[in-house]
């Protein structure tokens, strides 16, 4: 798949930065939506592009963030605190919109901030040092704004790791921890999640070698291991559990046979089988 599904223009522009960051770039990782189209035939469409930073070697780096950046156009979405910025895409209405995430241990005391460069900040990411060691290289090729073609090479989260991500981010948006007034987005956010946890296990060729890899990724931290155990074992158990009922409203919400009851209980069913395969990681 190598990335030809990050559309255009916002493929271009992804480019440009990965040519500007140059070497720096390695300490760049692809997560979120963009990195499951590595895994996924047809993976759900995004426009925005989420990063988690090796924060230590980008704090010693020569490299200044903010000015490429600043040099490519990007500016800090207003609110974010330096851990968002975006550019419009010139003769377009398009946008190009970076996250940037690091490793929760680094975050500042009290705060969900961790400090990268001057001017540049990330949002504290549980489990983001699992997902620097667990990815690899990739090419995406494709053309600058300026018309040069081009291939260069982008760190993505292994698939594995990409489903730990997204543990996370279920139970986190199934319990809408940030309150009633995000209810209603929180729950389609769910919904996502467990449909993206569905979706990668379905994509893998062998599920028995992904679940090991799933379990020895947590020999890094064997507490967030616990952790994801108790999510997927609470929200993964059987079809009465909150990860598969999500999934079915997803099913009743996007499928064209949303009707047919038949065809939601068979991808239900099939859908169990897989994640079996993560109830059986120990």
């Amino acid at each position: 798949m190598e990335g030809r599904l990050i559309p255009e223009p916002q493929r271009g522009h992804v480019l440009e930065l990965l040519k500007a960051l140059g070497p720096t770039g390695d300490a760049f990782v692809l997560a979120g939506a963009q990195a499951m189209k590595f895994a996924v035939a047809n993976a759900r469409a995004t426009k925005d592009f989420d990063f988690i930073l090796d924060v230590i070697a980008l704090r010693s780096d020569s490299t200044s963030l903010a000015s490429v950046l600043m040099k490519l156009g990007y500016r800090a979405v207003e609110g974010a605190r330096n851990f968002q910025f975006e550019k419009a895409i010139p003769d377009s209405a398009e946008i190009v919109r970076l996250e940037f995430m690091g490793p929760d241990e680094h975050k500042r005391q009290g705060d969900f901030r961790v400090d990268v460069q001057d001017g540049v900040h990330a949002r504290a990411c549980t489990g983001g040092k699992i997902v620097l060691a667990e990815s690899d290289l990739h090419a995406i090729s494709g053309r600058l704004p300026n018309g040069t073609a081009v291939t260069e090479n982008v760190r993505v989260t292994r698939p594995h790791a990409l489903v730990m991500l997204k543990c996370l981010a279920v139970d986190e948006r199934y319990r809408n921890i940030r309150g009633a007034a995000h209810a209603r987005h929180d729950r389609e956010e769910a919904r996502i999640h467990a449909a993206d946890i569905v979706a990668i296990l379905s994509a893998q060729q062998d599920l028995v070698g992904f679940a090991e890899k799933f379990r020895i990724q947590f020999g890094l931290e064997p507490d967030l291991g616990g952790r994801i155990k108790k999510i997927v074992e609470d929200y993964f158990k059987d079809l009465n559990a909150p990860g598969l009922l999500v999934y079915e409203e997803f099913l009743v919400n996007s499928s064209e046979a949303s009707s047919d009851r038949r065809t939601i209980e068979g991808e239900l069913g099939r859908a169990k089988e897989v994640l079996e395969y993560l109830l059986t990681a120990k």
